[in-house]
This record gives C-alpha cells, sequence and structure tokens, in this order.
C-alpha cells in the first residue's frame, strides 16, 4: 500500500516566503477582472432598475467588488440618485448597491 503523503512530506522543506508566494499565486488566480461597462450598457442599466421600481418586480443583480462577483436577489425598494445607490430588499434586509459596481440585471417574473 502506497502512503504517500503528498504536499504533507514537502511542507517541512519549504520557506516561509515559498508558502506566502504560494498563497499569493492560489489567490492570484482566484481574482476575475471587472467588465468595462460601455455608455450603452449603463444607459440600459438604468432602464430596467426604472422599470423594475415602477413595477416592483424581482431583480437579480450581479455585482463585482474586490476581484469577485456576487448576486444580490431582491425587490428595489429605493433609489438614490444623488449618492449614486440603490436600496434592494429581500423582504427581511436591505441592501445598499453602487450602480458603478452593477455589471448585470436580470428581471424575474416581468413579461
Amino acid at each position: 500500500m502506497n502512503r504517500d503523503r503528498g504536499n504533507i512530506k514537502w511542507t517541512a522543506m519549504m520557506l516561509t516566503e515559498h508558502l506566502v508566494k504560494l498563497r499569493d499565486w492560489v489567490a492570484e488566480d482566484a481574482y476575475e477582472e471587472k467588465p468595462t461597462i460601455d455608455e450603452w450598457t449603463f444607459q440600459e442599466f438604468q432602464q430596467q432598475l426604472d422599470i423594475a421600481y415602477q413595477s416592483k418586480c424581482e431583480l437579480i443583480i450581479k455585482t463585482w467588488a474586490s476581484g469577485e462577483f456576487t448576486d444580490s436577489i431582491g425587490i428595489l425598494q429605493k433609489r438614490d440618485l444623488r449618492l449614486h445607490l440603490i436600496y434592494l430588499t429581500d423582504g427581511v434586509t436591505v441592501r445598499k448597491i453602487n450602480v458603478h459596481t452593477i455589471v448585470g440585471i436580470q428581471t424575474i417574473g416581468f413579461e
């Protein structure tokens, strides 16, 4: 029976600098670049938000922050045009989302 422990036997030989570099390398692989949003797409997002605000339909909003994409699901409760924020509620909590972090919007249950 082969009892090879893989990386366990090699970690004792690695220097701390090597481990730091390996962790940085793994974190770099997980990082995703922010897609560029042109003016037309941004206007389309604004129109979708206006329609969703008036019809109170549910939205899936994809945002980008710190190299990660996150999806938020809820109903658009309020818009703050001065601060470029929207308030999305899921019935329990209210999330503030900066409009400039939005990379995708999808409406649910809107014909």
